[in-house]
Parts: C-alpha cells; structure tokens; sequence
C-alpha cells in the first residue's frame, strides 16, 4: 500500500484535517509522520475548532504510538506560537522558565534562584500546568509564599514585570488548546506530543530559554527542535540550555554531575556546546526524609535567612541536611545560569542591576572555569539582597512580603 504523499495545504478554514489523521493512520506500510507545516495546521485547526476531540485524540495517540518524530513536535511547537495572542510576544523577558514537570516531594527551590535574578533586575517568566501532574508539587502552588504573582493575561503580566521582573503564568492562559489537549491526554491516559510542545513554546521570545528533561535521549530531540525552529525563524538570537532536571524539572541536581547543552542562534547560525556541572553533594545522604512535609512557607524562610544554618526558625523545620541540599540546588541552578546571563548580555532588559554584572565580569577571563562559577554561584546567593539595600523601605517591603 503506497504511503500518502506530501497532501496540499491550505488555510485552516479550508483544508479537510481527515486527510492529516489518514495520513498518520493508514496501516502499516501506508501510514506516515506529519511534516512541519502539516503538524502546525493540525493545532491550530484543533485552536479553531476545525479538528473535532476525536480526530485530535486520534492524531495523539497515533503520534505517540509510533513515536512523535523531530518535525512534528517542532511544527506544535510552531504552531502553538501562531495560536498564541501577540501581546504575549510583546512582553520584555530575559529568562523564559517552564516547570511542567513538578517535584515529587521536595519543594521548586528553583523559584529562589529566579527570585534572586528578579531581584537584579533580569526579568523572569515562568510558566507550567499544575492540572497535568497534579499529584506532583508544582510551582504554582508555591509562588504565593514569594509574592510571585500568577498572571491570566498577557497585560497582568507586563504590569507584574515592571514591578517585581517575575511573573507566573499558566499555560492554559496563552492558548485554551493547551488546556483541551492535557484534558484529551488525561482521558486517553497517555503522555502527548503536548507536554513536550508546551515547554519549548517560549511566548515571549526571551534571550534565554530552559528545557528539562527527564528520560534519556529527550536532549537530542529538545536541540533538534530548537535547530528546526531557528531555521524557521521561529527562534530569534538568543540560548537555549538543555539539561537533565532534578526529577525532571528545571531545576539542576546537585547530587549528580549534570550535562548541560546550549543551543546559541545568532543572525540565523546555530552553535551547539556543552558545559559540565559537578555534583555539589558528593556522597550526600540523609536528606530525603521529612521532603513532603514541608509547607512552602519554608521557601519564605529560606530566602530571609542569612545565615540558614544557625537559624533557629529553619532548623524546627528542616535538617542540616535538607537545608544543605536545598542550597546546593540553588547554587548549582546559578552555576548553569551565570555564563548564559553572561553570554546574553547585550540582549537582556536595560534594568539589570549593575553591581551584579560587576560580580560576574571575572568569567569573562575563563568562563568553562567550574571553580570559578561554583565561587561566583555562592556569592552571588549570599549577595542576594544587594540591590535593596540603598532603599530601605524596598527592603522593609521585601522582608514582609516573605515575612511567615
């Protein structure tokens, strides 16, 4: 049985979406993927209401059965960004920061590292799906703690910017196909070329993007996307940090070494390097106990602490071991982060505090240095206040907001 061949596109009003689903599903020897541009209509006709829920069902599973290829994740990921409202695009953003996978028991210490970059000014989005794990700890229901504002709109989120340069958003609130897709998964109960998609979206096109993974050879895939989607100019300049995330979310483990691959794209050429992070925590043992007990006021708690090994408050809540590895998280998170923040520069918002380029201005030398960026990482969490610190009502606004 011959194999459709490349089928004829047209407008989304227009074209008959059956022939994307026969294409995916006529039998063994006459079935195929999608291209690029046949993967992005399907979305976006599904964004429409030209793709009904069964035919959208039946092309997800049919893609993850046979295993979703390169161009069709791509093409979703392209085509989610079509769908998407402009004023997303609009917004001024240095860090795009998806947490879709959520923790199984520790809290997103994650949200401290972005809190402390916020504080210097870099402006962070985060954005992630509490509904599509929701047995998991996800971001979202700790971002009150930190008075991190979660967003529904893309004007709410430019107001929060300019204020506190970091904003939550969930998913569902660039595009409500986002929401109708994790609904069809969930009724089918498999994972979708979706969840994959959503983390690479990227909406408001920031210098800087995170992609975490879990299971092995999801790199490979998450830097050939990238490579397609800057040939397509979806992606303008900027990095792109692809790593194995603590229990798969972003968000790096200290207790392993952690490969880190950066996709840079500059005028439309493509350099892909690596950098390794060592494990912070070697022969670390004895801080798993007591994770899931703890409340997300700890975050709070954490963050004020300046010296979180003599803090009496801490330690009735956590031990000496859960606070060191809750610093060793932050702190190797910082290591990935510093020669991106580095490298993007001249690409990032004009309010970057200063004094914090002058802290790192030292990788400039040798910025491969693991030393170096392990040094540089615990000063600046030490220095974390640093930029309130000629404002004293900022500080007092600040010590309330994360005041238990």
């Amino acid at each position: 049985m011959p194999k459709i061949g490349e089928i004829p596109l047209t407008s989304v009003d227009e074209f008959d979406f059956r022939l994307l689903i026969k294409a995916l599903g006529k039998g063994e020897k006459g079935s195929r993927s999608l291209t690029f541009a046949e993967a992005s209509l399907l979305i976006q006709g599904f964004a429409k209401g030209k793709v009904s829920r069964p035919q959208m069902a039946a092309a997800m599973m049919l893609m993850r059965v046979r295993g979703e290829t390169i161009n069709e994740v791509a093409g979703v990921v392209a085509g989610l960004r079509q769908i998407c409202h402009r004023a997303w695009s609009e917004l001024v953003v240095d860090i795009d920061w998806p947490v879709y996978a959520g923790k199984r028991e520790q809290l997103p210490w994650l949200l401290l590292v972005a809190k402390l970059l916020a504080n210097k000014g870099i402006k962070v989005m985060l954005h992630g799906d509490s509904q599509a794990l929701p047995h998991r700890r996800h971001v979202e229901s700790c971002i009150q703690a930190l008075g991190i504002k979660a967003c529904v709109t893309a004007v709410q989120a430019k107001a929060a910017l300019a204020a506190d340069n970091i904003v939550y958003v969930g998913a569902g609130n660039f595009t409500a196909v986002l929401d109708e897709c994790r609904l069809l998964h969930q009724e089918l109960g498999l994972r979708s070329i979706i969840q994959t998609a959503s983390r690479c979206m990227n909406p408001a096109n920031a210098p800087i993007s995170l992609r975490s993974y879990f299971h092995p050879g999801l790199d490979d895939l998450h830097q050939q996307v990238c490579q397609i989607l800057i040939a397509e100019h979806e992606y303008t300049n900027g990095s792109i940090a692809i790593f194995k995330g603590l229990q798969g979310e972003t968000e790096i483990n200290p207790r392993v070494t952690t490969q880190v691959r950066i996709v840079n794209s500059m005028a439309g050429e493509v350099l892909v390097s690596e950098i390794s992070i060592p494990t912070l925590l070697e022969g670390f043992c004895g801080a798993k106990t007591g994770q899931a007990e703890l409340s997300a006021d700890v975050l709070a708690l954490l963050w004020r602490e300046v010296s979180p090994f003599g803090s009496k408050a801490l330690a009735e809540r956590m031990s000496a071991a859960m606070i060191e590895q809750a610093i060793s998280s932050i702190e190797a998170t910082l290591v990935m982060l510093i020669p991106l923040i580095c490298q993007n520069r001249a690409d990032l918002s004009p309010n970057t505090t200063p004094s914090f380029f002058c802290q790192l201005k030292v990788l400039n030398a040798d910025v491969d240095c693991n030393e170096q960026l392990i040094k540089l990482s615990k000063m600046v969490w030490r220095n974390r206040f640093e930029s309130l610190m000629s404002n004293p009502k900022t500080v007092r606004k600040e010590q309330s907001l994360c005041a238990l």
